[in-house]
């Protein structure tokens, strides 16, 4: 019996893609909705979110103090577009993998546009602040800052050429 296409695997390729938007979906609708939600009382929360966010607190005092300063309000801002509207668009990207939708590699450009565009501005930002969020200026608080927002774009920068290369490998 011939399996119809919708029953047949996907790429691994895809595979990839597929996993790494459930990872950083699971992310944003847990540890970044809750920063959201609970962002004006960080330090006196203990749950094990609100521990888990207190590991990056050294490189992002942001993420720890009350109030709605400046550079608060830009990572508030840059979090509730990354936690209200990405999961949505992820979910229709998924569903657009799986059914091998045409569309897919457009959703997936502007998705992975917008990610690697927003975490390019966080870090543009705290340069161009001196680094003003950081508790103090180390080496380890560089790295623990870099490296903790890296893969969104190590991820998103890798779907986009993905995705790119499809639509240009499309219109050739």
């Amino acid at each position: 019996m011939t399996r119809s296409l919708s029953q047949q695997d996907i790429s691994a390729k895809d595979k990839v893609i597929v996993c790494l938007v459930v990872l950083f979906t699971a992310i944003a609708m847990t540890l970044e909705f809750y920063w959201i939600v609970h962002n004006q009382e960080m330090e006196n929360r203990t749950d094990i979110l609100a521990r888990a966010i207190m590991l990056f607190w050294p490189a992002d005092r942001t993420f720890r103090l009350p109030g709605y300063s400046v550079e608060k309000a830009f990572t508030l801002a840059i979090e509730m577009g990354n936690t209200l509207i990405t999961p949505w668009l992820s979910a229709f990207l998924i569903w657009a993998v799986l059914k091998r939708r045409p569309y897919r590699y457009a959703l997936q450009l502007v998705i992975a546009t917008y990610t690697c565009y927003g975490t390019l501005l966080y870090y543009s930002v705290a340069h161009i602040s001196g680094y003003v969020i950081f508790e103090r200026k180390s080496v380890g608080i560089f790295l623990l800052f870099y490296f903790v927002n890296f893969p969104w774009i190590a991820a998103y920068g890798w779907m986009g050429w993905d995705a790119y290369r499809a639509i240009a490998r499309q219109r050739a």
